[in-house]
């Protein structure tokens, strides 16, 4: 999706502040009942597979096992998700002090793969939808409720809260479009 021009923009993601309180929330978005995981491209799917090999003794055993009868992706056509554990937590879930936390980003961040996470889950609470994934949403979920307070305090608006993902997935000149946008829809509201 790299310089993509996207063609609608949801406008509550220019007006939201949202900023994640982990603390509070406890990573619920990695935990979300309903049974279908993050959804996922083609081409993340041998990504995930080799960090399952990596970070398979690291897991809980629940969501190896999980992986193991079920497969490490749910795909329904040209859906693909990643699979879960009891129809709520993602099998990449590890947990840390009580907070769910994605296995594979940390394995990034300690330099043990070069893939971050899929890029549903990095853009979240954004989520990409239509044809191409050329246009973007914003997801509202209860639990995300001490963000929107959090972002609301500080002043922080969910464009800048997501610059890294945006920048990652659509490019520099997407962004600062969207964070131009975002500053004059702020202005207005």
């Amino acid at each position: 999706m790299q310089n993509d021009t996207l063609i609608h923009i949801d406008p509550e993601i220019l007006t939201t502040q949202f900023a994640c309180d982990l603390g509070a929330c406890k990573g619920a978005c990695c935990t979300f009942p309903g049974g279908s995981g993050a959804p996922i491209l083609k081409e993340e799917m041998d990504y995930l597979r080799a960090a399952f090999v990596l970070l398979r003794e690291r897991l809980p055993i629940e969501h190896v096992k999980t992986a193991e009868e079920f497969g490490l992706f749910e795909i329904d056509g040209e859906n693909r998700s990643i699979q879960c554990y009891n129809d709520r937590a993602c099998i990449f879930v590890e947990w840390e002090n009580g907070i769910a936390k994605c296995a594979v980003q940390n394995a990034y961040y300690r330099g043990e793969t070069a893939f971050m996470k899929p890029k549903s889950c990095h853009l979240f609470p954004i989520r990409q939808s239509g044809r191409m994934s050329s246009a973007i949403r914003l997801e509202k979920f209860s639990e995300c409720k001490p963000a929107l307070e959090r972002g609301r305090i500080s002043g922080t608006s969910l464009v800048d809260f997501l610059q890294e993902p945006i920048t990652r997935i659509f490019g520099d000149e997407i962004y600062l479009t969207i964070s131009k946008m975002a500053g004059k829809a702020q202005k207005r509201s």
